[in-house]
């Protein structure tokens, strides 16, 4: 009996909020749960479709038949193309991830120590030195494509590199720019030290005796750690999905990327040859993105709520 009594409070609690509103409320409540799910349904069909398409046949993949899902699923699909020499892809896939890792994990360390720099440091013309910065985003790769070109093929003759072994040589061009940080995680790094990293723990911690580079490294990075993941995955879904640097530097197909290997897949199979390699080759290509917002999708959402230590 005691049980019992002890558990009714709580189930009127958990029920309070929902008997507490009205009618309008409460449809309202359910109309919108309605539109959002339509709206994940929504959004999640071309994926199913993309998915159904890879194992289907050639002649179910161009039939003008609605095929929702194939009579015979061909999960072999994907060791066909996994181990098809024409494709590249394992070796493609390692060479986006080497650069997305040496990218990302020294980039990300330059973004944070000058966004820690500008945010709570004292140094002269910061003002200006921080406007020379941002406008550098104002200026299209475009512009900078060729003398990096150039500047890669100097260095190439310069130190008389042995191009017959050609990797990892051709991916410096893609990996070397990136590691000096990139100017949109910085200027949104930021405004995010800046709203949640008080002066005030930086003035007890200089006071304790603790250097620069340790506030930096045990307060500002601590703080802003979602901040820093929302922008990790931005970074990490742009290199990963660039194509336009990739085709220009990488001419060699065994230091081709992700996107080059599936465009050359597109253009040799995409007059209806085999659409479901390229449909398998584009699902196999979301799962790294898939895989690096499920690790940081708390963090992620945290960074929308930003918030830090109250003063």
């Amino acid at each position: 009996m005691s049980m019992d009594m002890a558990l009714k409070p709580v189930k009127t609690r958990r029920n309070s909020n929902w008997h507490k509103r009205s009618k309008g409320e409460k449809v309202g409540f359910v109309i919108a749960t309605i539109f959002v799910i339509f709206g994940a349904l929504t959004m999640l069909f071309p994926y199913f479709w993309m998915v159904s398409t890879a194992l289907k046949t050639i002649a179910e993949a161009n039939s003008v038949q609605l095929i929702l899902w194939p009579a015979k699923p061909n999960w072999s699909v994907f060791r066909d193309l996994i181990n098809s020499p024409a494709v590249n892809f394992l070796p493609s896939i390692g060479n986006t991830l080497f650069i997305e890792v040496t990218v990302i994990l020294i980039g990300t360390f330059s973004s944070t120590l000058a966004a820690f720099a500008f945010a709570k440091l004292k140094m002269r013309h910061r003002r200006l030195k921080l406007l020379v910065l941002m406008s550098s985003m104002m200026v299209p790769y475009a512009a900078v494509m060729l003398p990096q070109y150039r500047a890669y093929l100097f260095l190439i003759n310069f130190f008389k590199v042995d191009m017959s072994n050609p990797w990892p040589w051709p991916l410096l061009p893609l990996i070397i720019p990136g590691l000096f940080g990139n100017i949109g995680m910085t200027f949104f790094l930021i405004t995010a030290m800046k709203g949640s990293i008080p002066d005030s723990l930086l003035e007890s911690a200089k006071i304790d005796g603790a250097s620069y580079f340790r506030m930096y490294w045990q307060i500002a990075l601590p703080l802003t750690k979602p901040a820093i993941a929302a922008q990790v995955i931005f970074w990490f879904v742009g290199i990963w999905n660039d194509f336009f640097a990739p085709s220009i530097y990488l001419t060699n197909p065994k230091v081709w990327t992700l996107q080059v290997a599936l465009t050359s897949l597109n253009s040799s199979y995409g007059t209806g040859t085999n659409i479901p390699w390229i449909m398998a080759g584009s699902f196999l290509a979301s799962i790294p993105m898939i895989i690096v917002f499920i690790i940081f999708r708390n963090m992620f959402v945290q960074s929308v709520a930003f918030s830090g230590v109250k003063e």
